[in-house]
């Protein structure tokens, strides 16, 4: 159903506008507010609609050309069609609304937005493949936008791509559902099937310094590095990194400033342990604590190689681990995105600790987190890294001082 001339007055949090057809609320990909459309109906709910932009009648002055030829198709990134300096600012807002609705929380400090390089930063891809295309899905659908380049990850990332659509020309029968391919100081890839019997034949057409099989290992470096600044970190197939390394040494810069000399550290969500090992030499000591046990090997392994003395890991579900813990000046944590459980908090409340430092990639669970922390501490300062340029998502790092301690 095709409906003319609809008015965008909004966007929502992942960056799609916001219209109303016949007094519904109706989300519209890739348009901004005060531009004109004609939109197709895609999907009709209750309290709700889905539609697609047929025709753009009246831009927006923050609509820009598009550098990629698959973007209204692929599903990899959202708010290309966005000047990246509005990016920032509907990335900013989108934070102060979230805090203020969810969390009730006014925020009477100066956000700042970090912001680095918009395109070729991206060092981790997940691309789905299909016979001899390999990209990402249309959203909402199973049709795969088959792709030459993306735009947001390195040029090694890239230059793999090439590598890998010439061996999918020569073997369209290649039974791949994904392949992963991380791009750090040296490459991985982690090829995803249920039946892939061409390992050989891959090789001689795709160069990677190492490869997986379904997360098995098959062959070159069990494990890849990446230096952020002066650390060196080893990282293992299923280990979490950042996937914006000049964007995260800015984002662990901030964290380090805000960590007080000779505190006691408690990183929680560690992952390979590079954020409480960039901090190691300002801090008394560190206890990491992570649930995936590949990850704390790497974390163990990073931090003999950057000589931290001062840090050890615990391998365990967090609010396990957190039972017995006292005695602690400042905690980071840096949870997925579902952010932290009723559980953590109040571990966390309870272990009282002067300055709390949570870094979040997504506002919303932020907001509800803060809400609860809040009751016992006051943020000092909200600072926002644009590690993922192009995309509605915005890393937040929020800097918690002790209540009782400003009396």
């Amino acid at each position: 159903m095709l409906k003319e001339d609809v008015k965008i007055y909004s966007q929502n949090n992942e960056g799609m506008g916001i219209g109303k057809i016949d007094n519904i609320v109706t989300f519209v990909p890739f348009t901004l507010p005060n531009e004109v459309v004609d939109v197709i109906i895609t999907e009709q709910n209750k309290n709700y609609y889905n539609g697609f932009p047929k025709k753009l009648k009246s831009m927006s002055i923050e609509r820009r050309e598009i550098k990629c030829p698959y973007y209204y198709r692929c599903g990899g990134c959202n708010i290309l069609h966005q000047k990246y300096e509005y990016q920032l600012n509907f990335k900013k807002q989108k934070v102060i609304d979230n805090l203020m609705h969810i969390g009730k929380i006014n925020i009477n400090c100066n956000i700042e937005i970090v912001s680095g390089e918009e395109y070729y930063y991206r060092n981790h891809i997940t691309l789905s493949i299909l016979n001899d295309k390999i990209g990402f899905y249309m959203a909402k659908t199973n049709d795969i936008i088959n792709i030459n380049e993306c735009i947001i990850s390195n040029k090694k990332i890239n230059e793999i791509i090439k590598n890998i659509k010439q061996f999918l020309k020569k073997y369209p029968d290649n039974n791949i559902d994904k392949i992963s391919i991380k791009a750090y100081n040296e490459t991985q890839i982690n090829i995803m099937s249920k039946d892939f019997k061409l390992i050989n034949e891959f090789k001689k057409y795709v160069n990677t310094d190492s490869l997986y099989l379904n997360n098995e290992y098959v062959c070159g470096l069990k494990r890849v590095t990446e230096y952020l600044n002066n650390y060196k970190f080893y990282i293992s197939c299923n280990s979490f990194f950042q996937k914006n390394t000049k964007m995260a040494e800015k984002l662990y810069d901030y964290i380090k400033e805000n960590v007080n000399e000779n505190d006691k550290v408690l990183d929680l969500y560690c992952g390979t342990g590079s954020i409480g090992i960039y901090v190691s030499e300002k801090a008394k000591n560190i206890l990491g604590i992570e649930i995936k046990d590949e990850a704390i090997e790497d974390a163990k392994l990073n931090a003999i190689e950057n000589n931290a003395n001062n840090i050890e890991f615990i391998c365990g579900k967090t609010d396990n681990a957190l039972y017995n813990i006292k005695k602690i000046d400042t905690i980071i944590v840096d949870p997925p995105r579902v952010g932290l459980s009723n559980r953590v908090k109040n571990y966390i409340l309870k272990i009282n600790p002067k300055n709390i430092i949570y870094v979040s990639c997504d506002s919303v669970t932020l907001a509800r987190d803060l809400k609860t922390l809040t009751e016992s501490y006051n943020i000092k300062e909200i600072k926002l890294f644009d590690l993922f340029p192009n995309t509605y998502h915005v890393e937040c790092v929020s800097v918690l001082h002790r209540k009782s301690l400003e009396k």
